[in-house]
């Protein structure tokens, strides 16, 4: 589908030379250099990104958007290679990446729009961590430093959204059909930004065996269904989505002298919804998903389980500084000491911000806690607008947490970050 998506964009550049297509590109182009501070003092990365969004007008209802997202690591050939963190295969990984993030033609009618191709579909309320954002599977080679919009992989879709007026308002129901069923994808074992593994026996090896990923076609296609509305002030959404959950459980096995780990992947059913309402200077938002058969990992095999998350966020604004605070809960509903998560856990995140200089000059503080297990990720930055077109940005990614918690697994990763990004 990946090919399909690259002959669409060929065929309408090439059609713009033969009719009157109205054609448009947009983009970036931006070096990201990060600099680990703790651990094995190094270079992360020294990435050269290029970010191209052709865009054609093809007719008064037909339209054609596309993203492509690629970059050349200079690190990867700057930094030695060395036999723990980064051996020469996991250089050849981070050296180089391209991706179709979209490709898709917009059929705009009077009363509903069809999309038909590479998408990306984002659900929910929530910053920073997903609840009903579930559409598109991410790219974690950076673990979940990477904005959403650079690490959420397209998907091949038919993305139906259609609007009618009931009472005295809008309503708009969305539906969809994913033939393109994929997981995430995990920096490679050994690197820095991989999650951590077991530790097996001493005298034992360890080996990761390929899992059971869905894969492109019918029998693995994911459905979506969602209503979105005002209702006296308040934004309000219910969604459901069937499809394969992105992250796997895993399946242990042992031998003499050898564990096998194998990743398990499931289907499950998403059913939530979502608020917000504006009251003065403040935003009350909310989210809720309910998981059914949403598979776990556990010390003797992965089980089934229905799942709840619930998340709210309260954003405040005053003399020009902007407060986002967020409350995550996740539930197990049956669990049991057999499980390898709490049956109750969750985060907190604030988010602060301001701007001086006529808005050149913008601090801002992310902070997510995990109250479970108290590990924590913080991450100032302040960026400068050098024109409109050049934004400049220095700052910090910084980890705390014993080496087996969710944030404090990469507590030797705090690292310095440059970005400089030319837009046009």
């Amino acid at each position: 589908m990946r090919y399909v998506a690259i002959l669409a964009m060929a065929g309408v550049l090439c059609a713009s030379h033969a009719s009157a297509v109205e054609l448009t590109v947009h983009g970036a182009v931006k070096n990201e250099t990060a600099y680990f501070i703790s651990g094995e003092k190094r270079l992360d990365k020294m990435q050269n990104r290029l970010d191209l969004k052709p865009e054609a007008i093809l007719s008064d209802r037909w339209e054609f958007r596309s993203r492509f997202l690629t970059w050349y690591d200079a690190a990867t050939d700057i930094e030695s290679s060395n036999t723990t963190d980064y051996t020469p295969a996991i250089q050849d990984y981070y050296r180089t990446y391209a991706e179709v993030k979209e490709a898709y033609f917009l059929y705009a009618a009077d009363d509903y729009d069809l999309r038909i191709g590479q998408q990306q579909i984002v659900w929910g309320k929530t910053d920073g961590l997903r609840l009903l954002d579930i559409v598109n599977p991410l790219n974690m080679q950076e673990f979940l430093l990477d904005d959403f919009l650079d690490s959420r992989m397209g998907v091949a879709a038919i993305r139906l959204n259609y609007y009618a007026y009931l009472g005295d308002s809008e309503h708009e129901f969305e539906f969809l059909f994913i033939p393109d069923a994929k997981t995430a994808e995990f920096a490679p074992r050994g690197s820095r930004w991989a999650y951590r593994m077991p530790t097996p026996p001493a005298g034992v090896n360890l080996n990761v065996v390929q899992g059971n990923e869905p894969s492109f076609g019918f029998s693995d296609a994911e459905y979506g269904l969602a209503w979105r509305s005002n209702l006296d002030g308040w934004d309000v959404s219910l969604n459901l989505f069937d499809g394969w959950k992105d992250t796997p459980a895993i399946q242990k096995s042992m031998s003499p002298g050898l564990l096998t780990l194998t990743p398990v992947y499931q289907r499950m059913t998403t059913v939530g919804g979502s608020l917000s309402n504006a009251f003065g200077a403040m935003v009350l938002r909310a989210e809720t998903a309910i998981n059914f058969n949403e598979i776990i990992t556990t010390s003797i095999a992965p089980q089934s389980t229905t799942t709840w998350n619930a998340a709210v966020g309260l954003d405040y604004t005053a003399n020009n500084w902007r407060y986002s605070s967020q409350l995550f809960i996740r539930h197990l509903q049956d669990w049991d000491n057999t499980v390898l998560e709490k049956q109750d856990s969750g985060f907190v995140s604030l988010i602060v911000s301001t701007d001086y200089m006529n808005d050149k000059l913008k601090p801002e503080m992310i902070v997510l806690l995990s109250w479970s297990d108290g590990s924590s990720m913080i991450r100032p930055k302040v960026s400068y607008e050098f024109s409109d077109a050049v934004v400049g940005r220095l700052g910090l990614d910084l980890f705390a947490g014993d080496a087996t918690d969710f944030f404090g697994q990469f507590a030797n990763n705090d690292r310095v970050y440059t970005e400089i990004e030319y837009t046009f």
